[in-house]
C-alpha cells in the first residue's frame, strides 16, 4: 500500500482553463523540453493521446505523463536495466495534479544525489500508466545536443546553494 505522505497530489477541482493559464503550461512544457527531456508522443505525432517525457540520471529516471492539462503525473524511479517508462512498477517520488503544478514539481525536483532527494520506493500510481492502445504508434523527440547536461548542471547548482 502506498504511504499517503509519500504521494503528493493536487485534488482541488480545476476551473475552466484561461488563456493565461494555458500559456503558463505551454511555457512549462517548453522548459521541460529545454531541460533535456526526451518526449514520447503516444498515439502519433499529429494528435497524441498522451505525452510522456523522460530524463535519465545515472541511477534514476525523472518522467512525466500528460493525459490532459488536469491529469498529469510526474515521477522519479530507479533506473534498472529492464526499466520501461510505460510499465514502471515503483517510484521514489510522484506528484499528480494539474499540469502547471506537476511540471513545476518535476522541474524543481532535486538531483538524485542531493541529501533531500527522495529515496524510498513505493508502488507507482496508476496514473502513470498509458493506455496500451496509445502505444501502438509513438513518435519520439530527442533533446538537442547539450540540453541533457543542462538539467543536471542547473539542478545541482540550485540544490547545493
Amino acid at each position: 500500500m502506498t504511504p499517503a505522505n509519500r504521494v503528493m497530489t493536487m485534488s482541488q477541482p480545476c476551473e475552466t482553463s484561461q488563456s493565461a493559464e494555458l500559456s503558463d503550461v505551454d511555457d512549462l512544457l517548453r522548459a521541460v523540453v529545454a531541460d533535456g527531456f526526451t518526449v514520447y508522443l503516444c498515439g502519433g505525432a499529429d494528435r497524441p493521446e498522451a505525452i510522456v517525457a523522460t530524463y535519465a540520471w545515472e541511477q534514476h529516471v525523472d518522467y512525466v505523463v500528460i493525459k490532459d492539462a488536469h491529469d498529469v503525473t510526474a515521477a522519479r524511479s530507479r533506473h534498472r536495466g529492464d526499466w520501461d517508462v510505460f510499465t514502471a512498477a515503483t517510484v521514489v517520488w510522484s506528484y499528480q495534479g494539474h499540469a502547471r503544478w506537476a511540471l513545476r514539481a518535476i522541474l524543481d525536483l532535486p538531483p538524485p544525489e542531493h541529501p533531500d532527494a527522495p529515496r524510498a520506493e513505493y508502488p507507482a500510481p496508476a496514473s502513470l500508466r498509458v493506455d496500451p492502445a496509445h502505444l501502438a504508434e509513438i513518435a519520439v523527440r530527442v533533446p538537442r545536443p547539450g540540453l541533457v547536461a543542462r538539467r543536471a548542471m542547473r539542478l545541482r547548482m540550485a540544490a547545493w546553494k
